[in-house]
């Protein structure tokens, strides 16, 4: 008994290039690469031709050359040789990329009766919400910082968070501020402090309140560990927060760009 399919070549041309572009868009998204929408579309249209082709000719085993076809046209950088971790990278995403699509595809298309190309955008939306929480996670984490403080004879280690939007700077000098916790520096501040070491006022515009005044004391040195290195600034201006710049307590120090590794 021989069975018989209808294809339409036309539609699953069609189908893989929306499913393409998507693809290739999220992936974007998840290697923080921006290809121009040129790109997308010849890598949209290179995957889906290869696509196509390989189903004609009946060569299944080449459906991967359509994946990197795709890849290639849309992320890809020249020279080959030396760029080559970066286009290894992208194409790493758009594998993972593709194998979340592909499982959030199923899910919706077994639980609700939509059209396949209705399916594809939900599932890039469904793809696109999980990636934007892996970002923010890896954000966070290489934003995250260990910091040890020396004031004299003592010092504490807390934990800290690069911030690129604190902008703070001591007003004289220019040099860069950090934000810390009063509290969570009392070990190093002893009683009469303020007579002793003495201190600047720094203005700020952010931390809930429309203006304010900051207390900045300079520390002998502060060391900042962070995934991509460490260093060791001498002298560094800490601004004193009453309350706690983190809402949960995850970290007490918010890192001026210019304390950074």
């Amino acid at each position: 008994m021989q069975v018989y399919y209808e294809f339409y070549i036309d539609q699953f041309f069609l189908e893989q290039f929306f499913c393409g572009f998507l693809l290739l868009l999220a992936a974007g998204k998840l290697g923080r690469v921006t290809p121009s929408r040129r790109r997308l579309v010849m890598g949209s249209l290179s995957g889906a031709f290869g696509m196509s082709a390989f189903v004609c000719l009946g060569w299944p085993l080449l459906y991967p050359f359509g994946f990197f076809a795709a890849a290639a046209a849309a992320f890809w950088r020249r020279p080959l040789r030396e760029e080559w971790r970066s286009n290894l990278s992208a194409t790493f995403c758009l594998l993972v990329v593709t194998v979340f699509f592909g499982g959030a595809l199923e899910a919706i298309a077994a639980l609700l009766p939509l059209p396949l190309l209705a399916a594809f955008f939900a599932a890039y939306a469904a793809v696109s919400f999980l990636l934007g929480f892996v970002r923010k996670k890896i954000r966070e984490t290489e934003n995250t910082a260990t910091v040890r403080i020396c004031l004299e004879e003592r010092s504490l280690v807390l934990e800290g968070l690069l911030d690129t939007g604190n902008l703070l700077t001591e007003p004289i000098t220019g040099h860069p501020v950090s934000i810390a916790d009063e509290k969570a520096l009392a070990p190093l501040l002893d009683a009469g402090w303020e007579e002793r070491r003495g201190f600047c006022l720094i203005p700020y515009h952010s931390l809930g309140t429309d203006n304010g005044w900051l207390r900045g004391v300079m520390f002998d040195e502060m060391s900042v560990t962070m995934r991509r290195g460490s260093r060791v600034i001498r002298r560094p201006m800490i601004a004193l927060y009453e309350g706690k710049v983190s809402a949960g307590g995850s970290y007490q120090v918010i890192l001026h760009q210019g304390h950074a590794p």
